[in-house]
């Protein structure tokens, strides 16, 4: 019925008419609906949504009640979507869709998943290897889904190495440990870096050869920039074999150890005149303790089809690694070396040394471990 009217009175003196204009008002009512989308760290979301009614509504987004405001990653586009540019794990909620008129209003509900995999990593590395210092080295990597296993691919190159410390740096594949830690395919509910940390954490890194070379790393992430890479800057100060090396697969367990704070480590093997030979790694993380806890006492990582290559004349080391994370084989059990404190529960440190007997000198406790040790003038 709604339209224009007009109303006509005639006599035998005239004519006379008046025009009007019916409109029907109606609430709002939505005519697309915005589909809840799950997406990688990096990405770009659009949650469409419109509607109709009259006078034609306004459309508006919340989340958890609280109102969207438009920022340099957020936008509300002119046709009622919201825009969400180089998404975040904060990202992750239930938004709200609101139409509103002068008759009323509709609300629509719809989630976002934002999954940790940052898609790229970029940063800096300084300090010295086998006491040749070097200048700052640039790291650039990119991060995709396996098509054919249930990993992340980490494709990796550092720039500006050195041609006396190429060798070398190409057997530092734990340089990488926090892009691959940080991005692991999650498998089950096991959580990788990001989605722990959000990106943002220190860790103190230390690598023993069977050799006696020792080598440490502190590398410190700071999120993602506003294109969704992980921000990384590293120190590496120490000695490496000089011998070649070749990879094999293997598996990283970290233990959350208090709030805030996981420790990791691995034995690998690398072959050395046709002798496989073992080197350690640990891993001391720290991170803001107010983003929770492993969903288990003990997660495994497991790093597998590592490819690693110097090219002089471009002075860069390219790398290939496929990782994923689970819960441990003994997820909900504390290692040897550790023991249950039930507060968290976390997996504490047991101090060997403060048994009488576990060493007849020196006793030195470290996370998960002890050594014991001689006076001076005498070896073990």
């Amino acid at each position: 019925d709604a339209g224009d009217y007009k109303c006509v009175a005639t006599n035998d003196a005239g004519v006379v008419e008046r025009s009007l204009t019916l409109t029907l008002q109606s609430p709002p009512a939505i005519t697309v609906e915005p589909v809840g989308t799950v997406l990688e760290a990096g990405a770009t979301a659009v949650l469409h949504c419109q509607a109709r009614g009259e006078p034609p509504p306004a459309i508006g987004w919340s989340r958890q009640g609280q109102p969207v405001v438009s920022d340099d990653r957020v936008t509300l586009l002119p046709n009622g979507s919201l825009r969400i540019a180089a998404v975040r794990k904060e990202d992750t909620s239930e938004y709200e869709c609101v139409a509103r008129n002068l008759m009323g209003s509709v609300l629509i509900r719809v989630p976002l998943t934002v999954q940790g995999g940052p898609a790229r990593a970029k940063g800096s590395i300084i300090g010295n290897i086998n006491d040749v210092e070097f200048g700052i080295a640039f790291l650039n990597a990119t991060v995709t889904d396996s098509p054919d296993s249930d990993t992340r691919v980490i494709q990796a190159k550092i720039s500006n190495v050195p041609r006396s410390l190429g060798p070398a740096m190409r057997k530092l594949i734990s340089i990488l440990s926090p892009v691959y830690w940080t991005t692991a395919k999650e498998i089950g509910e096991a959580m990788n870096g990001f989605t722990l940390t959000d990106a943002v954490f220190k860790r103190e890194t230390q690598v023993e050869f069977a050799t006696g070379e020792v080598l440490r790393m502190t590398h410190v992430a700071r999120g993602l920039d506003a294109d969704g890479a992980l921000l990384l800057d590293v120190v590496v100060s120490g000695h490496v074999l000089q011998l070649q090396v070749l990879f094999q697969d293997y598996t990283e367990d970290y233990i959350q150890t208090g709030p805030g704070q996981l420790h990791a480590h691995s034995t690998r093997l690398f072959t050395a005149d046709g002798v496989s030979v073992p080197y350690t790694w640990n891993h001391t993380i720290t991170y803001d303790s107010s983003k929770g806890k492993m969903p288990f006492l003990v997660q495994t990582l497991r790093a597998a089809s590592i490819t690693t290559d110097y090219n002089p004349l471009e002075e860069a080391v390219a790398f290939k690694i496929q990782a994923s994370i689970a819960k441990g084989d003994r997820s909900n059990q504390c290692p040897a070396g550790f023991g249950l404190d039930s507060s968290g529960p976390y997996c504490s440190d047991i101090d060997e040394c403060e048994t009488r007997d576990t060493c007849q000198h020196e006793c030195r406790n470290s996370l998960g471990s002890f050594q014991c040790a001689c006076p001076l003038g005498y070896r073990l």
